[in-house]
């Protein structure tokens, strides 16, 4: 994979095939993917798509999500039984790349994020599980941010 489109593709097509899990960590939630309206459309789906289904993302910086509108950050305030947004620590040393994990096979990763060169294997669980492993590790340590709640009145 070597560019944007490719990632989007993939992504959507992970969401579609997912049943269980979905686990995504990231830098910002790219604005160019993430608030992509048919990204947040197969992100929606798969949050909406049964009791088993749960997302958990995983960021390191959510101040640009604050910024702007992003389709994603309403999407986690709006399916917040389903979807779970964390920070993580400013503390922790986390790798430099970006993944998004599903149902403990499937595995989308980004290693350069300016060029969006990476993979996407559909059928990889020794990968998956790698990945997961340090998804867990981080999410442990990680914090919802106040800032992203949305004010009920």
């Amino acid at each position: 994979m070597n560019s944007l489109q490719d990632f989007r593709t993939a992504l959507i097509e992970l969401a579609f095939e997912s049943h269980r899990e979905l686990c995504v960590f990231s830098e910002q939630l790219a604005h160019p993917l993430y608030h992509d309206r048919d990204v947040a459309e197969a992100l929606s789906a798969f949050a909406r798509s049964g009791r088993q289904a749960q997302m958990r993302i995983l960021v390191r910086d959510t101040e640009p999500m604050l910024r702007r509108f992003h389709r994603l950050r309403e999407l986690v305030q709006r399916l917040s039984s389903r979807i779970e947004l964390r920070r993580v620590q400013a503390t922790v040393d986390t790798p430099d790349w970006e993944f998004v994990v599903s149902d403990g096979r499937r595995a989308l990763f980004c290693d350069d994020r300016d060029q969006w060169l990476g993979s996407y294997d559909a059928d990889n669980p020794v990968r998956a599980a790698r990945l997961e492993e340090a998804f867990r590790q981080d999410w442990s340590l990680g914090a919802t941010d106040p800032n992203l709640r949305r004010l009920q009145l």
